[in-house]
Parts: C-alpha cells; structure tokens; sequence
C-alpha cells in the first residue's frame, strides 16, 4: 500500500512538473511574438514615413527622376514615367513592402 502512494505522488509530481513547463513556453512564445510584432510595427511606421517625405518633395518640385536608395534597412526604388511616379520602399530584413502611384 505504501508503494501505491509513493507512485501516485510520483505521479502527481510529473503531471505537475509538465503542465508547468508547457505554461512556461506558452509564456515565452508569446512574448517573443510580441517582440516580433513591435519590431515589424515599428518598420512598418518608419516605411511610411519615408514614403511620405518622398511624395512631400515631389510635390515641392523637387522632382527625381528615377532613383535607387540602397540602405542599411530599407530599399528605395523611385521610377518616373510621364507624370507618374512609382514609389516602392522595401525593408531589407522583413517582409515589410509598400508601394505608391503618385501623380503630379
């Protein structure tokens, strides 16, 4: 009988043990999804913003025709065709990607 209790209590303490490692990943994995998810958002942000500087000089007459900025994060592709200009900025790390048609 005493054998019974020491397995059961053996028991217990396994069940024990894995519900606490699976919660503890559980945990991790969110907040590593979490950090990954800010880190895009804030790629996603700083696309915008350049996308909105490069249609502000355009609009100031501070037209370029067509251009490749090659950065440390971020690719910039400018292509001018009659009135029309191509914006496309493309993170070089994340699949993060925009794309503008701008007509003057």
């Amino acid at each position: 009988m005493n054998n019974n209790k020491k397995s059961f209590v053996l028991l217990a303490t396994l069940i024990f043990v894995s519900l606490l490692m699976i919660y503890s990943l559980i945990i991790v994995e969110n907040k590593n999804l979490s950090s990954n998810l800010n880190k895009l958002k804030y790629l996603h942000l700083q696309a915008k913003i350049h996308m909105k500087i490069v249609k502000q000089k355009i609009k100031n007459n501070q037209q370029p025709e067509n251009i490749i900025l090659d950065d440390d994060r971020f690719l910039l592709n400018i292509i001018k065709t009659d009135n029309i200009y191509t914006i496309s900025i493309k993170s070089k790390s994340e699949p993060i990607r925009l794309y503008s048609i701008y007509k003057i």
